[in-house]
């Protein structure tokens, strides 16, 4: 490679980079990475932004002096094999320029608010909304809880306990709410007993009591139940495209507005799934899951269950699923809005698994590590491109 050659493709790398290269120089970028493994190899190696991102925090002072020694030193080494060493020259080249041009861009206001904008995007927590049928809310969290205390239902918080109505006194068509936002999550125990954990973006509404004929509830979003079993009292879940008939049962409801189903996935115990269509109802056994579709059919499917259940012991587990799905339960942990600039990549598979007490940018390193795809991240709105 000559001289002037050297600073060219450095030059296009750089822009590459930058996300700020041409069709014609990206043609020509490729024509160089398809001439060599060697070549393909340093591409790859310094399209890695975190790579550099590293290295270009370190102090300044001497750090070209020490990538020359480096760079020096590597090449004596072979000095038994010219044309080796011809090409580490050619190679030490590159790597020094390129280190010279993308040193000021990590350092640049664009590339330093890329970062903190990322950085500024952290996981949920505990957090919720509490609407009462006499129109009084109570926005709870961690340390704000709401809980059963004997007959009572009650607020709890670091002042003490704060007793809201009593069970008995209630009527079963007081309705109450409770929201869980984006970037949330919640678990709230009901009057029977039952536990709901809520996972973001959720709502579920509930009786202060419920009637002696059935309990019945109704949700939108996605929740696990663990359903206190009681002989001849019913638990129904109702939603906007089916309901969920149970008596003492561990599942995993999902039905938010957007994805226009129904997904039921059952852990322990049996559950019946209709559609509010068909008569048709659908006996569950541990382990299956049933799909209610927007056209009101309904489908027994496969599905892991740890993946299904995964969200609600904090983890994001995926088992060849399409970086869609991926993204539609981030964006709702996280707070993000999700643009497309190649929406061939909504089908790309993947396979992982993450605490998801990890802030976003954790995250965006486990997707971007197969090497797939690209995030780029301006305040809350998150890009995603081929590489």
């Amino acid at each position: 490679m000559e001289h002037n050659d050297i600073y060219r493709i450095a030059a296009l790398i750089v822009k590459s980079i930058k996300s700020d290269i041409s069709e014609e120089e990206r043609k020509e970028l490729d024509t160089w990475r398809d001439s060599s493994k060697e070549n393909e190899r340093l591409y790859q190696r310094y399209q890695n932004a975190e790579y550099f991102r590293e290295r270009s925090i370190r102090r300044e002072d001497g750090s070209s002096e020490r990538i020359r020694k480096g760079v020096k030193a590597g090449i004596a080494k072979r000095k038994r094999r010219a044309l080796f060493v011809k090409t580490a020259c050619c190679a030490a080249g590159l790597i020094l320029i390129i280190f010279v041009g993308t040193f000021s861009f990590f350092h640049s206001d664009y590339y330093q608010n890329k970062w903190e904008d990322m950085n500024a995007i952290k996981a949920g927590d505990s957090k919720a909304i509490l609407s009462l049928f006499d129109g009084s809310e109570y926005n709870l969290d961690a340390q704000t809880c709401l809980e059963v205390v004997g007959e009572k239902y009650a607020i709890k918080d670091e002042t003490g306990t704060h007793i809201l109505y009593k069970k008995e006194k209630t009527k079963t068509k007081d309705e109450n709410k409770l929201s869980v936002p984006r970037n949330g999550k919640y678990e709230i125990t009901l009057c029977d007993g039952t536990k709901v954990w809520l996972n973001s973006d959720s709502k579920l509404y509930y009786p202060s009591t419920f009637s002696s004929a059935q309990r019945t509830v109704r949700a939108s979003g996605e929740m696990y139940f663990e359903v206190s079993h009681y002989e001849n009292w019913p638990f129904v879940i109702e939603t906007d495209f089916g309901r969920v008939e149970v008596k003492g049962t561990s599942f995993n409801l999902r039905s938010y507005q957007e994805e226009k189903k129904l997904v039921t996935t059952l852990v322990q115990g049996k559950v019946l799934v209709s559609s509010h269509e068909i008569e048709q109802k659908i006996e569950l056994h541990p382990g299956e899951t049933a799909v209610v579709s927007d056209n009101r059919e309904i489908n027994v499917v496969s599905m892991n269950v740890q993946e299904a259940i995964s969200w609600k012991d904090d983890m994001f587990i995926f088992h060849s699923s399409t970086l869609e799905q991926i993204m539609e339960d981030a964006a709702r942990w996280y707070d993000i809005q999700v643009v497309w600039l190649s929406d061939d990549k909504k089908n790309t598979l993947f396979s992982g698994e993450l605490p998801r007490s990890k802030d976003f940018v954790d995250f965006v390193r486990m997707i971007e590590l197969t090497g797939k795809v690209r995030f780029t991240v301006k305040k809350r709105t998150v890009y995603i491109d081929e590489l």
